[in-house]
């Protein structure tokens, strides 16, 4: 619920979800929970605009996730947090504040981490990158990495990765060179179709 309140543009909805869950979840035992909670509440600090506590909240989140061989595994719905979601979020926070040299690194680290059968992760992955990829002037490899999310997007559609599509066409598309046009064609086609 604290992720779905931040995509809406809720963000102090999230972070408010997301603390209420860290509490109930200590009892649990769970680092990992803890870890992907805390992560949460560093995604919703980030979209209000506090970088220190989101920082502080990230470094928090990796510090569980280094514990989660202690104590009790995270349940199954929360199997997909680890490395690649913590490298994501690393990505994310760096983007939204406009260090996109620094996004792209860990944006790539996640690609490369992200087990196969999360498609709709790596395709918001690819999208992240993409995107990131384009304020770096990396065209070429920006155009490839979405044009290469749709092959995750035939698996699982989802809103949050739709929405980063039509993002991302829409930076291709202001963007004068012969890979970003071709990418952004393709991009619209699949949206026009879907």
């Amino acid at each position: 619920m604290s992720m779905q309140a931040s995509f809406e543009g809720r963000p102090r909805d999230g972070l408010n979800l997301a603390r209420a869950a860290q509490a109930r979840a200590v009892r649990y035992g769970s680092p990992m929970l803890q870890s992907l909670l805390a992560s949460r509440e560093a995604r919703a600090f980030s979209l209000i605009g506090d970088e220190t506590a989101a920082k502080r909240q990230l470094t928090e989140s990796m510090r569980l996730a280094e514990q989660g061989d202690r104590g009790r595994p995270s349940p199954d719905w929360a199997a997909f947090h680890g490395h690649a979601e913590l490298d994501y979020a690393q990505g994310l926070l760096y983007t939204e504040t406009g260090h996109h040299h620094c996004a792209v690194t860990f944006l790539r680290a996640a690609l490369a981490h992200q087990h196969r059968t999360y498609g709709r992760n790596r395709a918001l992955y690819r999208l992240t990158l993409s995107r990131s990829l384009v304020h770096v002037g990396e065209v070429d490899e920006a155009a490839h990495e979405a044009v290469e999310s749709l092959v995750h997007l035939e698996e699982v559609e989802s809103g949050r990765v739709i929405r980063r599509l039509k993002e991302v066409t829409g930076h291709l598309k202001g963007v004068d060179a012969v890979s970003a046009r071709e990418a952004a064609y393709r991009l619209t086609e699949y949206t026009e179709l879907s």
